[in-house]
């Protein structure tokens, strides 16, 4: 997140509500995702990844982005910035009613897991996506 942003955000009076705010398309986009992880709801990509890997001792979801678009942009600002991150990771398992991480991965693809993933984790599912491109 750039300096003039953040410091909007993290001087405001309630975070989420200032990310919200100027986040929006990004906020909504999260909010479905972590719906989306929680309910099992069927993704392509998600699903051509998970054929490369095969079975994991977790459970994930991973959607590709346009690496042009200005929402994967608002995305990698808001996810590359660990407090931002970590505000939405708490308040979106809230509302979802369980734990749940959002990570960036791949050519601009959307992570959502079930627990922070290690290196030997993740790696295979780097070289998934990067391979279906």
């Amino acid at each position: 997140m750039d300096c003039q942003t953040a410091t909007l955000v993290y001087q405001a009076e309630n975070y989420l509500d200032k990310i919200q705010d100027i986040f929006p398309e990004a906020w909504k986009f999260l909010e479905e995702q972590a719906f989306a992880y929680v309910h099992g709801k069927a993704d392509e990509f998600d699903s051509s990844v998970k054929k490369l890997v095969g079975e994991t001792s977790f459970k994930f979801r991973m959607v590709h982005r346009d690496d042009k678009d200005q929402l994967t942009k608002d995305l990698s600002e808001l996810l590359g910035d660990i407090t931002s991150r970590l505000l939405l990771e708490q308040h979106f398992s809230q509302v979802v009613g369980q734990q749940i991480f959002f990570s960036t991965i791949c050519c601009s693809s959307h992570l959502t897991t079930d627990h922070e993933l290690s290196l030997e984790e993740v790696l295979p599912l780097q070289r998934g996506a990067v391979k279906l491109q």
